[in-house]
This record gives C-alpha cells, sequence and structure tokens, in this order.
C-alpha cells in the first residue's frame, strides 16, 4: 500500500482500504482450487471486516474506496495501521523479504519515512 503524502506531517488515509480491489480480483478470477478458495475466503474476510458486501461490483468498490479518503497526520496514520503491517505481510510481502533479506526491507521503510538519504538506502543494497 503505498502512501500519497498531502503536506509533510500528513498522509492520506483510506476508511475503506485499496487491499480491497486487489483481493476481490484475485477471489473473482482464481480457479475452484485450493489457491482459489484461499483467495475467495481472504476476500470475504476482509470484506466483511470492514462491512464491505462480497456481491458489490468493481465499479462500486472503486468508488467506496476512493470516497473514503481522509487527511491524518503521519504518526496518526502509522498508529492506525499498527497492526495491520504482520497481516499485509503474510499477502506476498513474505517471499520479498526471503528475496531480499529484513535488513533491506527496514531500509526501504527507513527511506519512505524519511529517516535515511536515496544515498543511504543505495549503499544498503544488497549485492546479488
Amino acid at each position: 500500500m503505498s502512501i500519497r503524502s498531502v503536506h509533510p506531517a500528513t498522509e492520506v488515509h483510506h476508511l475503506v482500504p485499496r487491499c480491497l480491489l486487489r483481493l476481490q480480483e484475485r477471489a473473482e478470477c482464481a480457479d475452484l482450487d485450493g489457491a482459489g478458495i484461499e483467495a475467495w475466503l481472504e476476500w470475504e474476510w476482509e470484506a466483511g471486516r470492514w462491512n464491505v458486501s462480497v456481491e458489490i461490483a468493481r465499479e462500486d468498490l472503486e468508488r467506496l474506496v476512493e470516497a473514503s479518503t481522509v487527511e491524518l497526520e503521519r504518526e496518526k496514520h502509522r498508529l492506525i495501521h499498527q497492526s495491520d503491517w504482520q497481516r499485509w505481510g503474510r499477502r506476498g510481502g513474505l517471499s520479498t523479504v526471503k528475496k531480499y533479506g529484513t535488513q533491506w526491507m527496514v531500509a526501504l521503510a527507513l527511506k519512505r519515512w524519511g529517516r535515511i538519504s536515496p544515498a543511504d538506502l543505495k549503499a544498503a543494497r544488497p549485492i546479488r
């Protein structure tokens, strides 16, 4: 989930998360095998978590997500998502972590949060 900054001290937050768009697409395009059933169950669980009908049309979901944006102070936004990072990482982040390592992921986060420079990030890049 990318974070668009409105002002250096604020960030845009979606009360209806954008990840629902991706989860809906995966569920609707999946075969009826184990992975497909898992994708559908994940879509149902997340949609229910956010009080969104699993029967919602794609266009309606897109409008709902975009209409749900609010501007929050950066630290408040991060506190809201504090419990979400682990769940989001399970959706594909683990393969990235295995590929690049935890130190690289930490460096990316520090760069995003403005705590290290682009040059520091380049220096931290793993040699492959």
